[in-house]
């Protein structure tokens, strides 16, 4: 019985025709329109959260020339490849090319996100129907996961977040070849989403063993030897050959290793520690989805992602914050549509009194069956709840968030406004001339290295550069540096700046 339930819910279906839908392309606009003010307006506003977009707007302006991912605001030559192995950020140059501006990577990230609703939006249509399909894609458009990744400017696994959509919906639609198409390119969007794919391929390979379908065992066979062999390629070779100490950074952030060598008290001990917000983090994870994506054993193709992230000794893995999430959220929604096209199929085969085939089964089958379609009890009202109403409780769940995650600065007026600082920081930067070196401070670094070689003024060991444009009031200095002249003047004795403009606490010095 429980192959015939994989093959139920995994038959091949035609393609909806869900872009012919208004209210979807509505809802996918209204996606994009949100995310896309939300990004520009704080980078209008030199608001950043992190360095990070500096760092991949460099990188993108590199492949646009041809060039390595060299981002001088990281450190001076810096390879990014000596810290995530991320190619697939190059798709973008084309664009950057012809609009070469941070905000360029802004809009594609919200373009990106917004493309992704219409493969969920596909998926619960050909398995739900239209109604719960709009009302699903509403939830998975607006869910706190994707909130947060565009809150924190720009990362690569925007693209991931289609990628990991559309193969996922190609899986559940019966589709393999796609689902193979769009799986494969995860491993050049970031090293670690090979291990994605090796749970995607077990998943793969457990089905096609059950149903009897060796292109399934096939395919998920090659799927877990690509996600593997990219991972520790990038891990074990490629990152550390661009890595100045030669070396993946990030196994001193796992803290599951003592004395350098590994240890497996040491990875559950490290597992289980501050494991209240680690719970918070799965319970945030599943309230999007009322918690049905748990009837899918799709949803374990988050796991890999999830143990990486909480065997870390970083407590910024752990939590409901940052951008960390945003790749859960296509896997959730997908597996909670499956789910509920496993409950409904469930309950019809209960009202049937058998199995969907109506063919007999063991005891032990039939008992599993009783339980997973609710014929009694508790379980009962619980999965006919969820059938029923899933749809809505998704659709209620991302409209309460939204007024606690970054989608309420859309009707708070200080979204849009400029500020007279603001002003004075685009006049200073407008006095530093295209293809230079300059220093600056990290609210204006974005923006200046879209156009120079710009470097982070914190970062020590920065070459003297032509120009420097420091910001005080938001340099992060605590109290603010009351001499700005004197003090730039001390990071390069042997060397002479000019002073050639000064407003609202921003300087702009030239190397004489």
């Amino acid at each position: 019985m429980l192959h015939e339930q994989e093959m139920a819910t995994e038959a091949v279906t035609p393609a909806p025709r869900v872009y012919r839908d208004p209210l979807t392309w509505a809802i996918v606009s209204v996606v994009f329109g949100s995310y896309a003010t939300l990004s520009l307006f704080g980078f209008f506003r030199l608001n950043p959260t992190t360095y990070d977009l500096a760092l991949f707007t460099e990188s993108v302006k590199q492949y646009a020339h041809f060039h390595a991912p060299i981002a001088d605001a990281k450190g001076a030559g810096t390879n990014l490849w000596g810290e995530h192995f991320s190619p697939a950020v190059a798709v973008l140059a084309p664009f950057y090319r012809v609009f070469p501006s941070a905000a360029t990577l802004l809009v594609a990230q919200a373009l990106l996100t917004a493309a992704s609703v219409f493969a969920v939006a596909a998926t619960a249509r050909a398995r739900l129907g239209a109604g719960q399909a709009r009302a699903i894609a509403l939830a998975y458009g607006f869910s706190w996961g994707l909130q947060l990744m565009i809150h924190f400017e720009f990362h690569e696994v925007a693209l991931a977040v289609p990628l990991l959509a559309f193969s996922l919906s190609a899986l559940v639609q019966g589709r393999l070849r796609a689902c193979l198409l769009w799986a494969l390119p995860l491993v050049f969007v970031k090293e670690d989403l090979g291990f994605t794919l090796v749970a995607l391929g077990l998943y793969l390979i457990v089905v096609g063993m059950r149903a009897g379908d060796n292109k399934r065992v096939g395919a998920g066979q090659f799927l877990v030897v690509w996600g593997l062999g990219w991972s520790c390629l990038a891990i074990a070779v490629i990152i550390p050959h661009f890595n100045p100490g030669h070396v993946y950074p990030f196994w001193h952030d796992g803290g599951i290793s003592a004395g350098g060598h590994l240890s497996v008290l040491g990875v559950v001990q490290q597992f289980f520690r501050d494991w209240p917000v680690k719970l918070l983090t799965l319970v945030m994870l599943l309230l999007p989805t009322a918690f049905v994506a748990l009837r899918s054993p799709l949803a374990l193709v988050a796991v890999p992602g999830l143990l990486l992230r909480f065997v870390s000794a970083n407590s910024v893995y752990w939590g409901p914050w940052w951008h960390y999430n945003a790749t859960v959220m296509p896997i959730l929604f997908v597996a909670a549509i499956d789910g509920l096209a496993r409950i409904s199929a469930s309950i019809a085969a209960d009202a049937r009194g058998g199995a969907p085939d109506g063919t007999a089964h063991d005891n032990a089958a039939l008992a599993w069956a009783a339980w997973a379609s609710g014929s009694h009890g508790w379980g009962r009202a619980a999965l006919a709840g969820a059938q029923r109403s899933g749809a809505a409780m998704m659709a209620a769940a991302a409209v309460s968030l939204a007024f606690q995650f970054p989608l309420s600065g859309l009707w708070n007026g200080q979204t849009y406004q400029i500020s007279p600082h603001v002003a004075a920081a685009n006049v200073a930067m407008a006095k530093v001339p295209s293809g230079v070196t300059v220093q600056t401070t990290l609210d204006l670094l974005a923006s200046l290295a879209a156009r120079t070689d710009a470097f982070w003024i914190e970062n020590p060991g920065n070459p003297p550069t032509q120009y420097i444009v420091f910001d005080n009031p938001g340099s992060g200095h605590s109290p603010p540096i009351t001499n700005v002249p004197a003090f730039i003047a001390g990071l390069y004795p042997a060397q002479h700046y000019t002073q050639i403009y000064s407003a609202d606490g921003i300087y702009v010095f030239r190397r004489s």
